[in-house]
């Protein structure tokens, strides 16, 4: 417990905290049931997505089209659904359509040595496109009681997705502190071509980070999809400066070899309450995108400084 509780951990927890008392006070509503609940649930889809960030960030890499492969995970599921394919049939096919984005992000970046941030760029528009084409911008519905049951169902009146956030969390976690993939990863981040002389496969572990966002991307708007109960061509759009921006208030370096899936968590929670928290205070949506703005840039200078000090010693 007490190296969980480090002075950097109660730096991301105290404004979160603050955040939170302040709130309460001038909107009581921010403490009821079910407002948390909704948060909760909010905070479980970003983190989902933003554990797959981490890895790809700690790989000194970025991934842009989350947004839209969310989009186009949940836009093929639902097509699939209307069309009567069975549920966990149409479920794989959405993952399958976002694995695909994924593997050709870490090809044109592993293999063509196009720049993360160009390459992910172009298949966020290729990707939002296809949903565009399939939905003709309409949603699909409407889609099965069983499907709609894994974005709406409880478990103790608790979402399911937030047990599935925390299992992907602590997976997430396990794979980075105590295996070698894990360790790799870091050390792909912290110095391609040390790695490479070391004898790791810097091309693999690159490639695999880049799959996993995007299937998780794609699992995220799949259960938006169950809990909209239709599945939306605009789902997930600037989803991807949210959640980088949480992952790096959460202590991930953008340039990579730093970082954990834990300081992910209080990221997200900040993000997400920050959010809830202007809505309950009645700010415009418009100043909300803009405060977004500001924290991810402040994060990005913090951890540039951050490396700058340690390079200075």
């Amino acid at each position: 417990m007490k190296k969980k509780l480090n002075v950097n951990s109660l730096i991301k927890v105290g404004p979160l905290a603050l955040l939170c008392i302040v709130t309460g006070i001038i909107n009581p509503v921010f403490f009821s049931s079910s407002n948390l609940i909704d948060l909760a649930r909010s905070i479980s889809f970003l983190l989902i997505v933003s554990v797959g960030i981490t890895y790809v960030l700690l790989g000194a890499s970025l991934d842009m089209s989350i947004g839209s492969v969310m989009g186009l995970g949940g836009a093929i599921c639902g097509l699939c659904l209307v069309n009567d394919w069975p549920v966990w049939l149409s479920v794989i096919m959405g993952l399958l359509a976002a694995a695909v984005v994924g593997i050709v992000n870490a090809v044109l970046i592993v293999n063509c040595q196009i720049p993360a941030l160009i390459a992910t760029l172009g298949t966020m528009y290729v990707a939002r496109g296809i949903v565009n084409v399939l939905t003709k911008g309409e949603p699909y519905y409407p889609l099965p009681d069983g499907f709609k049951a894994i974005g709406q169902g409880t478990l103790f009146s608790i979402p399911y997705s937030v047990f599935i956030a925390l299992i992907i969390v602590m997976i997430g976690h396990f794979v980075i502190k105590k295996t070698p993939y894990g360790r790799s990863l870091m050390a792909v981040g912290g110095n391609r071509e040390a790695s490479r002389v070391s004898g790791i496969n810097v091309k693999k572990i690159l490639f695999s980070s880049h799959v996993l966002v995007s299937l998780l991307a794609g699992f995220v708007g799949i259960i938006m999809a169950a809990r909209l109960s239709s599945a939306q061509p605009n789902a997930g759009e600037g989803w991807e400066m949210t959640a980088v921006a949480a992952v790096i208030i959460g202590g991930t370096s953008m340039y990579g070899g730093y970082g954990s899936v834990i300081g992910t968590i209080l990221g997200c929670a900040l993000m997400e309450t920050i959010s809830n928290a202007m809505v309950l205070l009645h700010v415009s949506v418009y100043w909300q995108k803009i405060t977004i703005g500001i924290i991810m840039v402040a994060a990005v200078g913090m951890d540039t400084f951050r490396l700058k000090k340690i390079a200075a010693r």
